[in-house]
């Protein structure tokens, strides 16, 4: 068990950092690794909308275009969100 201290998100009550539920309140603690798949899927989007865009014509190259919008947004959402999260931890 880690001796690191974060604070829960619903109580603000001080628990153990690899803590998945609050022992005070019972609420379950995000994941970090939620933040990295949502980064590595916009990527993936991203690189994929961008092979379609660029390859291919017609319906396919606006799917491709779609593609390179929801991935670019999922991967600097999801990595903004990381940094927020740290800024809070070092805020407490």
């Amino acid at each position: 068990m880690s001796r690191d201290r974060v604070y829960c998100v619903d109580c603000r009550e001080p628990i153990p950092s690899d803590a998945r539920v609050c022992p005070h309140c019972d609420a379950v603690q995000p994941s970090p690794l939620v933040d990295v798949g949502v980064v590595v899927a916009g990527v993936f989007a991203f690189v994929f909308g961008v092979v379609l865009a660029l390859m291919t014509v017609g319906t396919t190259r606006l799917f491709g275009f779609v593609l390179v919008i929801v991935g670019f947004g999922l991967a600097v959402g999801g990595y903004t969100r990381h940094l927020d999260r740290q800024a809070g931890r070092r805020a407490r």
